[in-house]
């Protein structure tokens, strides 16, 4: 039954896409996912779901390869892309980092650089300690903060990101400056190793790259950046916000395509990916890993992302770390 089920919603989503994929252009190659993170991050995460879906699908009757090109906090995969102005067999996953990391001047590529395709989700940071900690909750890091903000680490694996944006934010709650604070970056899974090996006070990123960790006893978590609490697994993690402090910081995750593409290729991605974020496979994959469902199709992913550049540009300024 539930195989049934599936197959006619995955069929449904077809038909109601099926006037855009009949408008001329479609795939005439294998079709690549660019990652600029390592194996296992949440934007490599992302990449294997959409290529999981198009092919258990037969969304895509092409190859649909995932490839990490890690570097430059997502600048290396992003260029790739410039580099292919108007193929549509290039993807690439980005989060807020790609905006941020232009205005603070760590990257040279905008969205005015590429083809906005669609907002696939939207994600909540977190702080995490070992459980050695004497911190034991968002209070407890607020009253350490306070006391020497400038002497506690906190780590992060993309400088110029939300993740960065959170730690100062943090730090700027408790009365230090931002500019002054130890915030180290560090690659991929090498976050992980630095905060349950103690190499770092206390680490910030994406709830669900946590959780794991939090679940075998490595990491406790102090708080979720979200404006509630989160479902499932998460639920019993309090925000910063019922702990007394105004911190929300979300991560979503987008598809983004070369400069350059012709309103067909455009339209045959919106019914695509219209038709994978209503397949079963995609649900279970954003329930897994406590995501916010939200879909955005081209025309308002642009939007949101001229959007979200006002909002982190104003952010960054006033953290003092806007230089574009």
């Amino acid at each position: 039954m539930k195989l049934h089920t599936a197959r006619l919603l995955i069929c449904a989503a077809l038909l109601i896409a099926a006037p855009v994929f009949a408008q001329g252009w479609k795939p005439e190659r294998g079709i690549e996912i660019l990652i600029g993170l390592t194996a296992g991050s949440s934007q490599d995460r992302t990449g294997r779901a959409l290529q999981k879906v198009w092919q258990d699908a037969s969304l895509l009757n092409v190859p649909v390869t995932v490839i990490n090109r890690p570097g430059g906090g997502g600048q290396i995969a992003a260029t790739v892309l410039t580099q292919r102005p108007g193929d549509a067999h290039y993807l690439h996953v980005i989060s807020p980092t790609l905006v941020s990391r232009y205005i603070t001047g760590l990257g040279t590529i905008q969205v005015s650089d590429l083809t906005p395709l669609a907002l696939l989700g939207n994600q909540y940071l977190a702080a995490a300690v070992r459980p050695e900690s004497s911190l034991k909750s968002a209070r407890d890091l607020m009253e350490r903060l306070k006391r020497d903000p400038h002497t506690f680490s906190i780590g992060i694996n993309s400088a110029g990101g939300t993740l960065q944006i959170m730690a100062a934010m943090l730090i700027r709650n408790a009365g230090g400056d931002p500019r002054k604070a130890r915030i180290p970056t560090f690659q991929g899974g090498e976050l992980m190793t630095a905060g349950i090996g103690g190499h770092v006070d206390a680490i910030v990123t994406v709830a669900s790259n946590i959780l794991p960790h939090v679940e075998s006893g490595k990491l406790n978590m102090l708080g979720v950046a979200a404006p509630k609490r989160l479902t499932g697994a998460l639920a019993a993690v309090p925000t910063f916000r019922e702990q007394g402090m105004d911190v929300i910081v979300s991560n979503w995750a987008g598809l983004v395509a070369p400069k350059g593409l012709s309103p067909q290729q455009i339209a045959f991605w919106d019914g695509l990916l219209a038709a994978t974020v209503a397949t079963p496979t995609w649900k279970a994959f954003i329930e897994q890993n406590q995501w916010e469902a939200e879909y955005l199709p081209s025309a308002a992913f642009l939007k949101h992302l001229q959007g979200e550049e006002k909002r982190l540009r104003a952010a960054l300024t006033d953290l003092g770390l806007a230089k574009q």
